[in-house]
C-alpha cells in the first residue's frame, strides 16, 4: 500500500454477543468516551491525512466495516471539533450512491467530518462512487477470513494510494457469529 503501509492497526472493537439494537444509520459520538490507546493512535495516524470524508472499505464480504467505523467514532469522540458523523451506507442502491455523495459533501461544506461505511466492493460495486469521492479510505481485514485476492482487488478498485492503511479484526468465534446473526435478524 505504498506510504500507507505503516498504518496498520488491530482493532478489538465490540464484536461481542450483546443483544442491543444496531446503532442508527447516522450518529454523533458521545463526548465523554475515552478510547483505548490503540484507537487513539489510529485516530492520530489518520488525522495526519487531513481528511473530511473518510470511507471504511471491507476487504471482503462480511468484514466488520461498521465495527471499524464505530471504533473510529469512539476514537474521535474526545475531539468534538470539527463535528464527527458516522454514515452507514451499506446496502446502498446504485441510484442512491450519487445522492449520498452529494449529502456527504454538503455535510463536509458545513464543517463536519464524515466517516462512511460501505459494503465490500467485490460483491456490491454500487458503493464504488462513495469510495472514490472520499478524501481517504481505510481497509478492513478479518484475520483468517480475508483472502489476498479480495484485498488486492479492493485496493485496485479504489486506488492503492487513496488508502491511509488498514485495520484488522480477529476471526470471530462461532458464538460471536451466531450472536451477530441473531442481532441482525431483530427488527
Amino acid at each position: 500500500m505504498g506510504d500507507a503501509a505503516s498504518l496498520r492497526y488491530t482493532v478489538r472493537a465490540p464484536m461481542s454477543a450483546d443483544s442491543s439494537p444496531p446503532p442508527p444509520a447516522e450518529e454523533t459520538p458521545p463526548a465523554s468516551a475515552v478510547p483505548s490507546p490503540e484507537l487513539s493512535r489510529l485516530w492520530f495516524a489518520l488525522d495526519r491525512r487531513a481528511w473530511s470524508y473518510l470511507v471504511v472499505v471491507p476487504a471482503h464480504p462480511g468484514a466488520p466495516a461498521l465495527d471499524a467505523g464505530q471504533a473510529l467514532m469512539d476514537a474521535g469522540a474526545p475531539y468534538p471539533e470539527p463535528p464527527l458523523r458516522l454514515v452507514d451506507a451499506t446496502g446502498i442502491e446504485p441510484a442512491g450512491a450519487p445522492r449520498m455523495v452529494q449529502e456527504v459533501r454538503r455535510r463536509v461544506e458545513q464543517g463536519e467530518r464524515v466517516v462512511v461505511v460501505i459494503d465490500s466492493l467485490i460483491t456490491h460495486p454500487a458503493s464504488l462512487p462513495l469510495a472514490l469521492a472520499a478524501d481517504t479510505a481505510l481497509l478492513v481485514v478479518t484475520l483468517g477470513e480475508t483472502d489476498f485476492g479480495s484485498a488486492q482487488k479492493t485496493l485496485q478498485l479504489v486506488g492503492e494510494d487513496r488508502f491511509a492503511g488498514s485495520v484488522t479484526f480477529p476471526h470471530p468465534t462461532k458464538k460471536q457469529k451466531r450472536a451477530d446473526a441473531a442481532r441482525k435478524k431483530k427488527p
